[in-house]
């Protein structure tokens, strides 16, 4: 029997939050990214399990972060969706 291990965000995002901020969170590629300005914290997902810890989290630069925003069409300098 196979197990499908592949991790699909569509159907999470809606209860996953980031464990530092509740901040909403947003894939981008194989991590999820905080959409806290502040916080601006990414999450590997690994072998299809995201892992939600804090201590293996990686703080992005505001650069790098907007950057992410930008692209997922979120502002750059709040994190929230923008809207057209």
């Amino acid at each position: 029997m196979e197990c499908d291990m592949a991790f699909n965000f569509d159907k999470v995002s809606s209860i996953l939050v980031c464990p530092k901020s509740r901040c909403e969170l947003i894939q981008d590629g194989s991590a999820l990214v905080s959409t806290s300005p502040d916080s601006r914290l990414t999450y590997p997902i690994l072998e299809g399990i995201p892992r939600l810890l804090v201590d293996e989290s990686k703080q992005l630069t505001t650069d790098v972060w907007a950057e992410i925003m930008s692209r997922v069409g979120r502002d750059p300098k709040t994190g929230k969706s923008v809207k057209a």
